[in-house]
């Protein structure tokens, strides 16, 4: 019998297949789970798959130097991704422009479960004149065959696109009061075939910014985890804008933005160290977790209190 067009296999059907893995535990953090990197380090193995779905095969993108650059990303986290649990990645196309696209990414578990969903601004990208431009005809006809709406369980929640980014300063984060939480060269394993770090590397550089920015807040990160208590994404949105190269140095401000009941907004700001321009700026979501029943919870008073004096109101 015909499946019903209604039915989670059929939309399920509709989407680009890629990616399949596990979660190892060496990609697992603190909080006993996948690492919010890792998750982005899968969505870049699922856009390979996007691509060539799209005539854009990796002869043809070597051959024509052509490739496609991540503008924006948003991420809503659904479920928790243990060592040793399964992920599959699926992909579609939302929005389509003459130079970008918006792409839905959705990873699952072996039993369909949602795991995570990425919503990307993706542009096509000369990678030897180093700028945007137009997509080929090819390109747009396969897009058009994978276009769907986008659903609602990915659409953002909590956290609304960074939008058109302004010009910021080095100088001007660290007189606002954000605190240098990370510093790092970029290595060459750490790029892809497109002549800049990955993505996953941008977001890497937040999650090891993450301890330094909770002991500036005045909270020992270890010291919680020893007591059940920790901090999880909900949801994360990236603005990607500035090439970051390999033998480039980076460096990471961080603060508190807003805080509630349980969960707190955070933004990361990374800069090259050498030029001080602002390559990337990441809005996250987190949310205060009790390890024993993997459950929000409500932040401290004295926690809370201390966060209040330290954070950068927007």
């Amino acid at each position: 019998m015909p499946t019903s067009s209604s039915t989670p296999q059929a939309f399920l059907d509709k989407l680009i297949p890629g990616y399949q893995g596990v979660a190892q535990s060496w990609e697992c953090d603190l909080m006993g789970h996948l690492n919010v990197s890792f998750y982005f380090g899968r969505s870049s193995d699922q856009a390979f798959f996007t691509r060539n779905a799209l005539a854009m095969s990796p002869s043809q993108m070597r051959a024509q130097n052509l490739g496609t650059v991540a503008l924006e990303e948003h991420v809503r986290f659904h479920r928790e991704v243990p060592s040793g649990g399964t992920m599959v990645g699926r992909s579609a196309l939302i929005e389509i422009g003459e130079k970008t696209m918006s792409v839905h990414q959705e990873f699952r578990d072996g039993d369909a479960n949602l795991v995570c969903t990425f919503k990307t601004l993706i542009g096509h990208f000369d990678t030897a004149a180093r700028r945007l431009v137009p997509w080929r005809e090819a390109t747009l006809e396969a897009a058009h065959k994978y276009k769907i709406d986008q659903p609602d369980f990915s659409a953002p929640k909590f956290l609304p696109s960074n939008g058109r980014v302004p010009d910021i300063t080095r100088e001007d984060t660290q007189a606002a009061g954000f605190v240098r939480c990370g510093g790092a060269g970029v290595n060459s394993w750490e790029c892809d075939q497109f002549g800049h770090m990955n993505t996953m590397f941008y977001v890497r550089r937040f999650t090891e910014a993450a301890p330094h920015m909770w002991r500036a807040m005045g909270h020992d990160l270890l010291d919680g985890v020893q007591q059940g208590l920790g901090s999880v994404v909900g949801e994360i949105c990236v603005s990607y804008l500035g090439e970051v190269r390999e033998g480039d140095i980076v460096e990471t401000y961080s603060t508190v933005r807003e805080i509630d009941e349980k969960t707190v907004l955070v933004e990361h700001r990374l800069f090259n160290a050498e030029t001080g321009a602002l390559s990337a700026l990441g809005r996250l979501r987190v949310v205060h977790f009790n390890l024993t029943t993997r459950r929000a919870q409500a932040w401290p008073a004295d926690m809370r209190s201390a966060m209040q004096a330290r954070m950068v109101p927007l």
